[in-house]
């Protein structure tokens, strides 16, 4: 049996040990640097499954950014003569995300099969072109291996649009965008620096767009709270590796430029972000727009979400394509 002296003893030292962790997470300059690397140097993910696996045709393609990177795609025909270009977050993959290959950084248990998303659009006839951003997947390295989450990768998704109009069955044919996160930021800023290249876009899909500086402190508050403090350190981290800081990281500045219906996308108990947020950016795009929340315990609920119930995406692209 513990002593009431025993007792005392070992609740001083636990104590002692925990002020002293705090004190070195709370000094540590290593940690803001793993931390930021984690956020802005993807791991990258494989492609676990291929549009085969859910009985898609499909042709592995690749194209050529006006910045000089290859990016790898899959190109799924359908049976109509409209596109639909699927853009991923970081730091999925054009398959989507498998959790057991996620890192030291675990954040989340859920698979994404973002080809289930695919294979409804399929079946509605509409060709997919689905591609791997730079640092992302099979494509290959850009700006350094640095992700800024729509600042530079706005570029890929001008260098589909290129590919596209490149291909003479193809350059005529109306598209939409359906995309998810980085790919929804990467979509909207491409709409504004690229937007002679949107001609024949006719709506886009923005499944949880998010501006970065109120995703990490939220994140990082979710899954690793005793770091919670360090987040200024870590936005230092960011703009030495990037030469842009958290708030530069948001497609909000960008968003007034978009020119066809928006539908946006949002778990609404997403704790790696607040309502605020995506509100925001929806108030300040201009209309037509529609908002929709969706249930879901994460944000990965919600790039699971139309794979589960498409009826809504459906819907709206039904409507406006």
């Amino acid at each position: 049996m513990i002593s009431k002296k025993s007792s005392f003893i070992i609740s001083a030292i636990c104590i002692i040990l925990l002020c002293t962790i705090l004190l070195f997470i709370n000094s540590c300059g290593p940690i803001d640097s793993m931390m930021a690397k984690s956020l802005i140097y993807p791991r990258r993910q494989p492609l676990v499954k291929n549009p085969a696996d859910y009985g898609m045709p499909y042709e592995d393609v690749e194209f050529i950014t006006q910045d000089s990177v290859t990016l790898k795609a899959w190109w799924i025909p359908g049976d109509d003569e409209k596109i639909i270009v699927m853009t991923h977050p970081m730091p999925f993959t054009r398959y989507g995300f498998s959790p057991k290959h996620q890192g030291f950084f675990k954040v989340t248990k859920l698979e994404v099969e973002l080809l289930k998303t695919v294979r409804h659009l399929h079946d509605q006839g509409y060709n997919v072109l689905t591609f791997d951003f730079r640092n992302h997947g099979e494509s290959a390295e850009g700006d350094g291996g640095v992700c800024c989450v729509g600042l530079n990768e706005w570029q890929d998704v001008a260098g589909a649009l290129d590919y596209i109009a490149g291909q003479p069955d193809l350059s005529s044919m109306p598209v939409a965008f359906v995309s998810h996160c980085m790919g929804a930021n990467a979509t909207i800023i491409a709409m504004s620096k690229a937007s002679d290249k949107f001609a024949n876009v006719k709506c886009l899909v923005a499944v949880q767009p998010v501006s970065m500086d109120v995703l990490v402190p939220c994140m990082i508050q979710d899954k690793y709270p005793l770091f919670s403090s360090r987040v200024n350190a870590i936005n230092k981290k960011v703009m030495h590796y990037t030469g842009h800081t958290l708030d530069e990281m948001s497609p909000e500045n960008y968003v007034g430029d978009i020119r066809v219906p928006v539908l946006y996308v949002q778990v609404k108990n997403d704790p790696w972000t607040r309502p605020s947020d995506i509100q925001s950016i929806f108030d300040k795009t201009h209309e037509p727009k529609k908002l929709l929340w969706i249930e879901g315990n994460e944000r990965f609920d919600g790039y699971n979400y139309f794979g589960d119930h498409p009826e809504k995406l459906l819907q709206f692209l039904d409507s406006n394509f």
